[in-house]
């Protein structure tokens, strides 16, 4: 990367030196295909019982304070090879058309039974909500204007609450779009991934390049913001072939535009998502064999590429990953979502099959919660007896609960105050080990940089943001969290 750019209240972002040489520089941020499955939270802490997950639900003080919702729809028209989250295929004839009324009704279920058990839940309030999967729009108009409903009634959403809706393209064609804000969303996710269409053909991917672009214009015509994204690192792309994407889509003003690096980690082996078709290790040999996935130079050049598009065209990235044309969001141009989840690490109260949450609070304790990933477990919990669908979860105090929020605060892309976790746990974080040690080698390595002004905060830099998760994982999880395993799982 050569650019250098400023973003909202920082200095300029030190200029770039490629990421090839960059990933030389930092041996240990160079994380091959197969283990790259990093992201914000963690997979370290004492691990709890459902039952012990349940006693801090019902105990923690959340009433009056900011929150995040989450709803997971596990429903796909069709299955990506790549994806390894939590969904299925909905099902043909009667049985498919009666999926997104079951669903909904499990949803809420769910979200009853919480409530019940969790009376802080209706008095906290609900700054921004995220319907996601699997493919949350596939739910449709009546079942999505009764999750709505629902939440309108018995949380307290706040105002200005942002309320996103997650779809793919061929969900965005006619009149679903219109209908929704009429619903009461106000911010869409659209999966593009990529508009060749032999890299969708290949994936298994359910559209092509006319069918997003239609689909772009449609989100456009809202007048709403939202983000469109796009992978690289997959088979039949080069930095060519992603450059055109980008370009086709800063050409239609998208307003953000999200770019992820393929993960090829199994994360049914985890216990927190379903086998993707490319994790079956025939599969996976076979492509190997077949030269079909980039190397890791190579899906780095793809970013490379993209990048300095953006970079042209007047994007930056907050959060790491998530690029904005400049005025799409206020207070730092970072999405409600991004800001509760990351930035604020406020409490994300989460409900579906393999849906993560967490509650944070004053002190030096974080929780998170797992529900069953298993989606006819999940089913069946809910449809047979009483209870919540709890899998398990893990609490964190300290060094552990630090490391991940100061992970999640280097996602956010926003400067890293240290009176904040002067206030909150205590320390120094440029003065106290090991702190200080992590923060002077990432400022020596350029990955970080001092905010101007703030002489006690500090920003990820163009680099740090490329390299954002494995920091995360290397540099907070494990240096800062004292965790030993090199992969976090998201």
């Amino acid at each position: 990367m050569s650019k250098t750019v400023a973003s909202a209240g920082t200095t300029a972002v030190r200029p770039g030196t490629g990421l090839a040489r960059l990933l030389r520089e930092n041996p240990a941020l160079r994380i091959g295909q197969d283990d790259y499955n990093i992201n914000v939270t963690a997979n370290y802490g004492e691990r709890l019982t459902p039952a012990e997950v349940g006693d801090a639900l019902r105990e923690h003080p959340g009433a009056g304070r900011p929150a995040h919702l989450y709803f997971h729809v596990p429903l796909c028209a069709y299955i990506c090879h790549f994806c390894n989250y939590v969904k299925r295929k909905v099902p043909g004839g009667a049985e498919g058309e009666r999926a997104p009324r079951v669903w909904t009704d499990l949803l809420l279920d769910e979200s009853g039974r919480r409530l019940a058990h969790e009376p802080w839940l209706a008095e906290a309030s609900i700054e921004s909500v995220y319907l996601g999967g699997g493919t949350a729009s596939l739910l449709g108009s009546e079942q999505l204007a009764r999750l709505v409903r629902h939440m309108r009634e018995r949380y307290a959403i706040s105002e200005d609450c942002e309320i996103s809706l997650e779809g793919n393209p061929d969900n965005f064609l006619h009149d679903e779009l219109a209908e929704a804000c009429a619903i009461g969303f106000n911010r869409f996710s659209v999966g593009v991934q990529s508009l060749q269409s032999e890299v969708n053909a290949f994936a298994g991917r359910g559209h092509d390049a006319a069918m997003s672009l239609r689909a772009i214009g449609k989100l456009r015509a809202t007048g709403k913001p939202f983000n469109v994204d796009m992978m690289f690192g997959l088979p039949h792309q080069t930095p060519a072939k992603v450059a055109d994407d980008i370009r086709c889509l800063i050409d239609h003003e998208v307003p953000t535009i999200t770019i992820y690096r393929l993960r090829n980690a199994d994360r049914a082996k985890m216990g927190i998502g379903n086998r993707a078709l490319w994790n079956v290790e025939s599969v996976r040999d076979r492509l190997r064999e077949e030269h079909r996935f980039p190397g890791l130079d190579e899906t780095y050049a793809m970013r490379e590429a993209i990048v300095e598009l953006l970079l042209d065209a007047g994007y930056h990235p907050s959060p790491c990953g998530w690029w904005n044309r400049p005025g799409v969001y206020p207070d730092g141009n970072i999405p409600r979502v991004s800001r509760n989840k990351w930035q604020r690490h406020d409490s994300m109260i989460a409900y579906g099959p393999g849906a993560y949450g967490w509650l944070t609070r004053d002190d030096d304790t974080v929780v998170q919660t797992h529900n069953i990933a298993d989606i006819s477990g999940y089913a069946r919990r809910l449809q047979e007896g009483p209870g919540l669908p709890l899998a398990f979860g893990r609490r964190l105090a300290g060094l552990e609960a630090i490391g991940l929020v100061l992970g999640f605060n280097f996602k956010a892309n926003q400067p890293i105050d240290a009176a904040r976790f002067r206030h909150r746990f205590g320390v120094e974080l440029f003065h106290d080990e090991p702190f200080a040690s992590v923060f002077a080698e990432l400022l020596e390595r350029g990955l970080v940089e001092p905010v101007p002004g703030e002489p006690e905060s500090v920003i990820p830099t163009l680099d740090g943001e490329a390299l954002h998760e494995e920091i995360i994982s290397v540099y907070f999880h494990q240096r800062v969290g004292s965790f030993a395993d090199a992969v976090c799982r998201r």
